[in-house]
């Protein structure tokens, strides 16, 4: 079933994060994730993420929403994602907008407020995996 994928793409991605393997995602976990995602989307490597090199990273969503005619609800949501991280209006990310929208997400997502993020608190309130999983999923 395609619309439970944006749930099992978030899963996997939970455990990409969670380097240590203890069920739980730490600020420093999500900070080294960041780091390693901005230096891969920074094609080329100028120290800013445009939209089309932010769209080009993906850890599954797209083609989930290619396969169930999703792609422009996905794209859509890719674009507000990308504006809400691009605090400047400049149509770029630093790496410091990014740092400060991941934490700032992390935060909103600690639900009990104990500076960790379960799988449920990451896949449920982390706002891009909010965003994506709806984009696939409009009824979640």
């Amino acid at each position: 079933d395609l619309t439970k994928e944006g749930r099992l793409i978030g899963e996997a991605l939970f455990d990409s994060i969670d380097l240590s393997e203890n069920g739980f995602i730490h600020m420093g976990d999500l900070e080294e994730f960041r780091a390693s995602v901005f230096s891969g989307m920074d094609y080329d490597t100028n120290g800013q993420v445009t939209y089309e090199e932010f769209a080009t990273w993906d850890p599954g969503f797209v083609l989930v929403a290619e396969d169930i005619g999703r792609k422009d609800g996905y794209t859509t949501a890719s674009k507000i994602v990308f504006a809400f991280w691009d605090r400047d209006g400049n149509d770029e990310l630093s790496e410091r907008e990014m740092r400060f929208a991941m934490s700032s997400d992390f935060r909103r997502a600690d639900l009990d407020d104990d500076g960790l993020l379960s799988q449920q608190e990451f896949i449920n309130g982390f706002p891009i995996m909010v965003a994506m999983r709806a984009a696939i999923q409009p009824d979640l």
